[in-house]
């Protein structure tokens, strides 16, 4: 559970700056973590959605270890509300 803080803390980061709320996180990990590794989450905008009251952005969640292997991957979702500045 402790490798969910550094994959929420890079959304976090990227939508709070741009005034928008981080809804949901869903990974799998596909390779056991050691004591000592070292992740590195990176996110690539996959679709946007317009509805009546927001803007919602669906994204694809990679992680890699220290020697670059795919330890998880998945998927977030960020809401723009309208009255938020992208």
């Amino acid at each position: 559970m402790n490798n969910f803080g550094p994959i929420s803390r890079m959304l976090t980061d990227w939508a709070y700056s741009a005034d928008a709320i981080h809804r949901r996180l869903e990974t799998r990990w596909v390779k056991p973590m050691k004591s000592g590794d070292t992740i590195q989450p990176k996110g690539m905008v996959k679709s946007k959605r317009v509805t009546k009251n927001s803007r919602w952005v669906l994204i694809d969640v990679m992680v890699r270890n220290q020697t670059g292997e795919k330890v998880a991957s998945g998927e977030a979702m960020v809401e723009f509300p309208d009255d938020a500045a992208a």
